[in-house]
């Protein structure tokens, strides 16, 4: 009997027990953090941060002053965070050296999208090509070489698609998509990956951070070195413009650029439930600007 009311009393124990481990640990998850013993030093670091992120520079000291003071008079929330990041990003008023927020944000991702598949080719490349483009075309006119006048022309379209790109994604015109398109398809962009076999690598690896399967290539190519029609990515494509639309297009495209954002944000890819919340909304929406603004308002990119 003495045995049975031990072991009664033991289990109730434990059970209790684990009641109470349950207990603080869902208490611990919900308990809402608090931002008061962060540094002054930290708070200053993410302003830094997010400043060299989306306008490629520090802060100057007023502003650093003044975004410091905002985000601790507001606890270092979440809703502070986003307004700060979203002032950077769409502020048109008259700023020192940037003429304003919103140009220096665009002309940074404009900036950042050359790096990444020009090897940041100055605006003066673009203008050479143009002007040996335009010299093409003079000749050929003179000569009445019909070819000759679309090929000049054809170069210099490609080349002014790139260069007023920046101004027409501020604008609204087109998405950042069309601008990975025009930097895919831009004599730069060929001579840094000359012949169809390199360029089809290339698109891929840019694009959607990998290489084509074997099928993919064989499509791929035919549509570049060829011009025959060839299907991927649920979309068709019969030429080279047409191609760098489609790869643009796709989901998997749309899924390579929450990776790009989250390896030059945060420095690592994203998890797998990180890119299933965002993927949805990017792929209707195409708003780059809300992907970064819910990874730079993150604490792990703020470091709290």
């Amino acid at each position: 009997m003495l045995k049975k009311l031990s072991l009664f009393v033991f289990t109730f124990s434990i059970l209790l027990l684990s009641c109470k481990t349950k207990e603080t640990i869902e208490l611990s998850v919900n308990k809402p953090k608090n931002y008061d013993d962060i540094s002054t030093v930290k708070v200053e670091n993410y302003i830094n941060r997010i400043y060299i992120d989306l306008l490629g520079r520090e802060p100057l000291n007023t502003e650093k002053i003044r975004d410091v003071d905002t985000l601790r008079a507001n606890k270092l929330n979440f809703e502070s965070r986003k307004r700060l990041i979203t002032r950077l990003m769409t502020d048109t008023g008259f700023v020192i050296g940037d003429s304003s927020y919103m140009r220096a944000y665009y002309q940074r991702i404009y900036d950042l999208t050359k790096a990444r598949l020009l090897e940041g080719a100055g605006e003066e490349e673009f203008y050479q090509q143009i002007g040996n483009a335009k010299f093409a075309l003079k000749s050929a006119r003179l000569l009445g070489d019909s070819i000759g006048v679309f090929s000049a022309m054809v170069t210099i379209d490609r080349c002014m698609n790139v260069i007023n790109s920046r101004r027409k994604y501020q604008l609204g015109q087109i998405q950042i998509s069309d601008m990975y398109a025009y930097m895919l398809d831009n004599p730069i962009y060929d001579v840094i990956n000359m012949n169809s076999l390199n360029f089809v690598n290339a698109s891929f690896d840019n694009m959607l951070f990998r290489f084509p399967t074997r099928d993919e290539f064989e499509i791929a190519y035919d549509i570049i070195d060829k011009g025959k029609g060839g299907s991927l990515f649920g979309g068709y494509a019969g030429n080279k413009p047409e191609y760098c639309q489609m790869l643009v297009q796709s989901i998997e495209y749309h899924e390579s650029m929450i990776k790009w954002c989250y390896l030059t944000l945060i420095g690592r890819e994203p998890t797998t439930q990180e890119s299933y919340n965002l993927i949805q909304d990017y792929y209707l929406t195409k708003d780059l600007q809300k992907v970064q603004t819910l990874i730079l308002m993150t604490d792990e990119y703020a470091h709290f």
